[in-house]
């Protein structure tokens, strides 16, 4: 009996370790862009479209991966033109994205002297959870967001954190063997 516990116990140690498979992280860097952030997996970078009452249309780029049922987006919208407004649009990106979810945090957060925000929402229809940080930088809104998805279900997962949490705007403070970023054309 004592060595069929020691069994069962090695095989549930055994499982938990061989859990799902995650990719690995990497730092990333911008230095045309100005930060550097870490996420797992090979990013792919998009083209995307940004539109804003106050702010009008922008095109967007988006660096994206995704890892075990967690998406992970990096925005950069160019803004240059309305730097002159940057509170405002800073706010009317983050009214954007927490309109009509359930906002379950919302706080203010400072990284290497720049001021930015930091919200969690609930997706409606039960689509999931993401994490979001907003930051106005160099004329550029950044947004940081990671969504657990509900083929995941762990809305609790610090993974979403760590990588909203990853971003510096002191690019000498990137990870040795950060990859360089490449801006779609």
């Amino acid at each position: 009996m004592r060595s069929l516990t020691l069994a069962a116990l090695a095989g549930v140690a055994l499982m938990a370790m061989m859990g799902p498979a995650s990719a690995a992280w990497h730092g990333y860097i911008s230095h045309a862009l100005g930060f550097a952030f870490a996420a797992p997996g090979e990013l792919k970078v998009e083209k995307g479209k940004y539109q804003g009452g106050v702010a009008g249309a922008h095109d967007a780029t988006i660096f994206r991966s995704v890892d075990d049922n967690i998406e992970y987006k990096v925005i950069v919208v160019d803004m240059g033109q309305q730097a002159n407004q940057a509170a405002t649009l800073l706010g009317e990106a983050e009214y954007i994205f927490q309109d009509g979810k359930k906002v379950l945090m919302d706080a203010f957060g400072r990284v290497d002297g720049k001021y930015g925000r930091k919200l969690t929402i609930d997706l409606p229809n039960k689509a999931g959870r993401t994490t979001a940080a907003f930051w106005f930088v160099n004329g550029r809104i950044v947004s940081l967001q990671a969504t657990v998805l509900p083929a995941n279900g762990d809305f609790d997962t610090p993974e979403m954190g760590r990588f909203v949490d990853s971003i510096t705007f002191y690019t000498v403070r990137a990870a040795d063997d950060a990859i360089e970023l490449t801006l779609p054309k």
